[in-house]
Formats: C-alpha cells, structure tokens, sequence
C-alpha cells in the first residue's frame, strides 16, 4: 500500500499516529511510506505542490499528521 504523510502539526494526537505510521513503515514489502512536510511551504513553489500532488493522486491512502 502507497501511504503518503503529510506533515502539518494539525493533528492533535500526533505521538499516537508517529508510533502507528512507524509500525507500519517496518513491513517494507506491503507498504510504502514517503513523508512529505508541508510546514512553512507557500503556494509560490509550484515545482514542489505539483510533485506533491502526483504523490497524492497516485497513493492509496493519505494521512496528514
């Protein structure tokens, strides 16, 4: 499973979701984690957004922690 982590410091229990992403970035053969830090990015960084937004049409699940 392609997971993509955007990081944003808007999730209130972001220690429990790290343990739980974590656990899951151990089973390398079923899933694939890539995280992707949106803190302090403006939307002048086009390159950037467009990269990010192929990630995220092309996971199978998106958490944003």
């Amino acid at each position: 499973m392609r997971i993509i982590i955007l990081e944003t410091d808007v999730f209130p229990d972001k220690q429990v979701m790290g343990e739980a992403l974590a656990w899951l970035k151990e089973d390398t053969v079923a899933h694939r984690l890539s995280r992707h830090d949106l803190r302090g990015r403006t939307p002048t960084e086009h390159e950037w957004w467009d990269e990010l937004l192929d990630a995220i049409l092309a996971a199978d699940l998106v958490v944003t922690v």
